[in-house]
């Protein structure tokens, strides 16, 4: 039962990267291949990266960043949204705020961390941040807005603590609506912060797809683009999908 269920789920994303990678075998067979290589040739040459250890080091330092900028933007997000939940004039004092965080795009906030923070991990967790954070701000502020007044009054009549009404009320209702911003807040994190190592770090995988176009290592580009979308479908078949299938689980069951 629980396989056949496991290959429902997991049968329409393998269906769509079997399509994708039949285009891309259809369409390297018409273009050369210092444009687009073969999947075949790209797959050999991450295999070979892959052996010789320095893939799994950026791998390591670009996770680091990622989780690091995603954790941050979670917590800031949750805990802002909560504090506008219970002082709604905190919302109406940070939409301008978000607004201009959401109107900068990526290399302006890029340029600043850089001025800021100088050449490193700083950047591109800042960029991470920056983009994630008001993703998960405003699922929770959405989310405590709709709330049952009622509850709420049932809280106050009781003289429920504070941490009570979040830990029982807020919270459960959040629930999948924080692993729907938690999905996307992990899906912009990872983009921005490689997009981000690429021009202000010494290491990661962004430096290293880059490095590969400035020598003009076809192969080592797109092997590391493979790799790059490898690790974020783990990342997000790994460690959020199974948080929001146990949460959907549990809200059936009660």
């Amino acid at each position: 039962m629980s396989l056949s269920f496991s290959w429902r789920r997991l049968a329409p994303p393998a269906a769509g990267l079997a399509g994708l990678l039949l285009l891309w075998s259809l369409a390297s067979l018409q273009l050369p291949a210092a444009i687009l290589p073969t999947p075949w040739a790209v797959t050999d040459r991450l295999v070979t990266l892959l052996g010789d250890g320095a893939l799994w080091v950026d791998s390591a330092v670009t996770l680091r960043n990622v989780l690091l900028a995603f954790f941050l933007s979670l917590l800031g997000g949750v805990l802002l949204g909560l504090g506008v939940g219970r002082w709604p004039a905190l919302g109406r004092a940070l939409h301008p705020v978000v607004v201009v965080v959401e109107a900068a795009p990526h290399i302006a906030w890029l340029v600043l961390a850089v001025l800021w923070l100088g050449i490193g991990s700083g950047p591109p967790v800042l960029v991470g941040v920056s983009m994630a954070l008001p993703l998960v701000y405003m699922a929770t502020a959405h989310g405590i807005s709709q709330v049952d007044q009622g509850l709420l009054d049932m809280a106050h009549v009781y003289r429920l603590s504070r941490w009570t009404r979040v830990w029982y009320i807020f919270l459960p209702h959040l629930a999948l609506t924080l692993t729907g911003a938690a999905s996307s807040a992990l899906s912009v994190a990872w983009r921005s912060v490689i997009m981000a190592e690429a021009f202000s770090s010494d290491a990661g995988l962004g430096q290293s797809l880059w490095g590969g176009y400035l020598y003009g290592a076809i192969d080592d580009v797109y092997a590391t683009i493979l790799w790059i979308v490898l690790l974020g479908l783990a990342l997000e078949y790994l460690l959020i999908d199974p948080v929001r299938h146990r949460i959907e689980r549990r809200l059936r069951h009660e």
